[in-house]
């Protein structure tokens, strides 16, 4: 049918135009109600899934900031913003019908085109003003989750569009694919979604790969998470040597396949293989940085270097004196004029002297304290076990009293009731904590002492040496040191 407008007048003209303009509306609108989508709930919940599995292998948990979690819902239901039904469509209505009055439902924001040139400019923007790509990343996975979840339905997405208009679809067959508004499919996608995000929890928080070497826990895994890892790990560690088991909490300060260093509180401890059965060691970020740093000196006395190997974790250290000293480093004292070791904690140097009336400071350890510690251990161990005991003993008292009150039969009730008399009869000795707390008690009190006496024989040794001492010993060489953030 053909019109003739410059026939009519003006005003009929703008009266057809308006009569034209509110058909096409109504058309649009008849598209919108027959057009169906994926609902927002399974777009949300397979997004944030799908987005935190693949993000994990990154070292991104999209669950650990608001930030992530809130482009990772945006990204997953952005696409649908070309329908003005959908959840974002209504909250951006004239962008979306703009939209879809020009391309349609699952058109150029279903396309893999538009999600890289979306990515592409992202990622520019947080590179320039960051210097990272986690958000684009987040972006990138939560998009194409949507994509992914429609091309699992009949319809499709047209991912190469505006190339080609071919949709592409996830299986290949049709009855294996989801039909847009059945309402049990979705129910079921939505369950199963919900069900991975809780059975995957520690996947998120820790990453893929972190979770991969945890899974294993050998020396070797370990080594591999050191190497990626940009912050501090901390280590939960299980071996034995012998009848010997050890275990524990460090902080890894190197890892190699055969060899671990950890510290602990005042001490470092060293995990070999050639020594030590590793039966685990599992990592965990802290989320501290760490860093090694360098110190230069030339020609300090051996006050100067006493305070700085004090100050610092020693990662290696490398001197030289201009004549031999002393010094003492994991419990072992030497002479030397030429020192090198690596990852020593508070290692004390002492002059040597010509003189017949230089001394020598040595460390005394209170021989008493090894002895009270190992009665601690035993003590400990020994409560433990009678508190097991008593525990088992009220729970077959408990037993018997429960078939005390089920039984019928007057023989087995007599046989229960003396059994129960027997068993209350009996004393346990109870565990005895209060000795636990005066052996610890005596072991502070002991320690302290003994550092206290150590620090006035050490300042009282040094003084007399000074007062001998003609020419002090210069120490020329280099250290690294370990800083870690908040310690």
């Amino acid at each position: 049918m053909h019109f003739r407008i410059m026939s009519y007048p003006n005003g009929q003209i703008e009266v057809l135009r308006n009569i034209g303009w509110i058909y096409r509306l109504r058309f649009v609108s008849k598209n919108y109600e027959n057009k169906k989508t994926m609902r927002a709930p399974n777009h949300i919940a397979g997004g944030l899934v799908f987005t935190g599995i693949c993000s994990s292998l990154s070292g991104v948990n999209v669950f650990a900031s608001p930030v992530y979690l809130g482009l990772a819902i945006s990204a997953s239901l952005l696409p649908d913003i070309d329908h003005p039904k959908t959840l974002i469509g209504s909250l951006l209505k004239p962008i979306s019908v703009t939209i879809n009055r020009r391309y349609g439902h699952r058109t150029i924001t279903h396309s893999g085109v538009t999600l890289t040139i979306l990515t592409l400019i992202l990622a520019i923007i947080e590179k320039l003003a960051a210097g990272s790509n986690s958000l684009s990343l987040v972006f990138f996975f939560a998009y194409f989750s949507h994509l992914m979840l429609d091309m699992m339905t009949l319809q499709g997405v047209p991912l190469l569009y505006p190339i080609t208009k071919n949709p592409f679809v996830i299986p290949g067959n049709p009855a294996y694919r989801i039909r847009t508004g059945d309402l049990r499919a979705e129910a079921v996608m939505f369950c199963l979604f919900l069900s991975m995000g809780l059975f995957l929890r520690p996947l998120f928080e820790h990453g893929f790969w972190t979770s991969y070497n945890r899974l294993f826990g050998t020396m070797k895994h370990l080594h591999l998470e050191f190497q990626r890892s940009e912050d501090l790990l901390e280590v939960e560690y299980r071996v034995h040597k012998g009848s010997l088991q050890l275990s524990g909490k460090g902080y890894c300060l190197e890892a190699k396949p055969t060899r671990t260093v950890l510290l602990q509180a005042d001490s470092l401890l060293v995990l070999d293989q050639s020594e030590l059965v590793v039966e685990e060691v599992i990592p965990s970020h802290t989320g501290q940085q760490f860093f090694f740093r360098e110190h230069h000196f030339v020609g300090i006395s051996i006050d100067s270097l006493q305070k700085l190997v004090s100050r610092h974790i020693i990662a290696k250290l490398d001197i030289a004196a201009d004549r031999p000293f002393l010094i003492t480093a994991n419990g072992v004292t030497s002479e030397q004029r030429h020192f090198e070791s690596a990852f020593l904690l508070k290692p004390l140097f002492h002059e040597l002297h010509d003189s017949i009336e230089a001394e020598v400071f040595v460390y005394e350890l209170n021989p008493r304290i090894p002895v009270l510690r190992q009665q601690l251990r035993n003590l400990q161990q020994e409560n433990l076990h009678r508190t097991e005991a008593t525990a088992y003993r009220y729970r077959q008292i408990t037993n018997l009293k429960t078939k005390l009150q089920k039984a019928t039969n007057l023989i087995i009730k007599e046989r229960l009731y003396h059994q129960l008399e027997t068993e209350q009869k009996q004393k346990l000795p109870l565990p005895d904590y209060n000795k636990e707390a005066i052996l610890q008690t005596e072991i502070s009190a002991l320690l302290e002492q003994e550092h206290a006496r150590n620090a006035r024989q050490r300042e009282a040794t040094e003084r007399r040496n000074r007062e001998a001492l003609i020419q002090p010993t210069t120490f020329t060489g280099y250290l690294t040191t370990v800083e870690i953030e908040g310690l």
